[in-house]
């Protein structure tokens, strides 16, 4: 890519080195072509490879298809695996959210059969939560905190994870909303296999589970969500990034919705620097330590994805903005690619990784892991599909930018070399956007605004 900011393209063609050299080919194992997040994690996540599969989407939907059947094939009496791997094993599983990166990229490049030899797997894992991790009253739990990928969360342990939180009472906002937008998905995938009958079963569970979130799991004085201790009945009001998934699952309410979006906007809560940290920037148990505090791709990408759906997209474009250039900046800064962000400031100096817990220390350092893409890939999917706005759909290229004011002036130049797509942007303002569209059989010059779409 060629871009605007000095070091945007630079960065931009690090994440996707990386993300190349991070691809591992078939073996005894694994069949197949698979990703790992970064060379230290020697094993395949479920979360992970859901995450990195929407990275490599704009490139290669195919290849995404293929990583995902790395999970999907290893699945154990409808359990999708935690991770797997030759020197470890699991008897967890991880956050539900393949199902929603197998229907993107379907949509993306529809392939029907590969859709109708995963639908039955990902159908049985969602049987295999409702029985292993429902609650009596009908909402979800994490069997453990690495279950939930948000290992030593406020939510449930301490900093190094010398005291964890009884997980099996605790009605996880996170899991339960993972479950409604899983249902939902499953219900979309049925009736592109015409399964109506199927379909509207999942659809009746997703709203079952929705409603239960928003009786159990808001707060109208805070008016955010929060776990819930179901011995206690109390809510576990600790703000987290985890509160604001009901706007992805699409289980908010308008004007559950609306506050949500305040909290998400305000500068003192979770709109820093770079933006959509872990823990509320205001919140007492804010530390700059892992889960804790610091900011993770994935969980804001799903929450700009969440805005968008509720059509914030002025809100969605600023925030998408400025983790992309957050992560580039640091790039700039450091020539590296990292596992979590400091929502405050360039650079990792002041964050930690579970200090206080001496064998993660050892295994995996203080800091967080370098050269992690890894999701952290996402902020060019952010760039490529939530910016510029290119996409695929149904195998046709579609552009919707939406870039907030700070883009004024950007100009960029992609390639997608397995299309041969080229494509040159330039935003004069957010309502004069340029576009050079180049495929081996059209060309196509359009100007948009934000909030406009085309088909090309």
């Amino acid at each position: 890519m060629q871009s605007g900011p000095s070091y945007w393209g630079p960065a931009f063609g690090e994440v996707y080195r990386l993300l190349r050299s991070n691809l591992r080919e078939p073996n005894k194992l694994f069949p197949m072509r698979h990703a790992i997040p970064a060379k230290i994690f020697m094993g395949v996540y479920l979360w992970d490879t859901a995450f990195i599969a929407q990275v490599w989407k704009p490139w290669d939907a195919g290849l995404g298809e293929e990583i995902c059947t790395a999970v999907m094939e290893h699945s154990v009496e409808g359990r999708l695996p935690h991770f797997v791997s030759k020197y470890d094993s699991s008897e967890w599983t991880q956050p539900a959210v393949m199902a929603w990166s197998v229907w993107e990229l379907y949509q993306a490049q529809p392939d029907r059969a590969y859709l109708e030899k995963y639908y039955p797997v990902l159908k049985d894992y969602n049987r295999w939560l409702y029985e292993n991790r429902r609650l009596e009253g009908g909402l979800f739990f994490w069997d453990h905190p690495y279950e939930s990928g948000i290992d030593n969360a406020p939510r449930f342990s301490s900093r190094s994870e010398a005291e964890i939180a009884d997980m099996r009472r605790l009605a996880a906002i996170d899991l339960s909303s993972y479950l409604v937008r899983q249902n939902r998905t499953l219900a979309a995938m049925a009736r592109e296999l015409g399964r109506d009958e199927e379909a509207a079963r999942f659809e009746r569970k997703a709203e079952e589970l929705a409603a239960l979130i928003n009786r159990d799991l808001w707060d109208p004085d805070t008016e955010m969500y929060y776990d819930l201790a179901a011995n206690t009945g109390r809510l576990i009001k600790v703000k987290t990034i985890a509160g604001f998934f009901p706007l992805f699952a699409g289980a908010a309410a308008a004007e559950q919705a609306q506050a949500l979006v305040r909290h998400i906007m305000d500068p003192a809560e979770f709109n820093t620097l770079i933006p959509l940290p872990s823990v509320s920037r205001d919140d007492p148990a804010y530390e700059p330590d892992m889960w804790r505090g610091p900011v993770w791709i994935n969980t804001a990408y799903l929450v700009i994805v969440g805005l968008e759906d509720y059509g914030y997209r002025k809100e969605a474009a600023e925030l998408a903005w400025k983790l992309v250039d957050g992560v580039y900046r640091t790039w700039e800064q450091d020539h590296k690619i990292y596992e979590f962000y400091d929502p405050d400031r360039i650079g990792i100096q002041e964050l930690h990784r579970k200090r206080g817990n001496l064998y993660k220390k050892i295994t995996l350092g203080d800091k967080p892991r370098p050269n992690f893409v890894g999701w952290t890939g996402l902020v060019n999917t952010l760039l490529i599909e939530h910016l510029v706005g290119l996409r695929q759909s149904n195998g046709r290229w579609v552009l919707a930018p939406n870039f907030p004011a700070e883009a004024q002036g950007f100009r960029a130049r992609l390639t997608f070399p397995a299309d041969q797509v080229d494509l040159r942007v330039e935003v004069k303002t957010s309502n004069q956007i340029i576009f050079e569209f180049q495929s081996p059989t059209k060309w196509r010059k359009l100007e948009l605004t934000s909030g406009e779409s085309a088909e090309i």
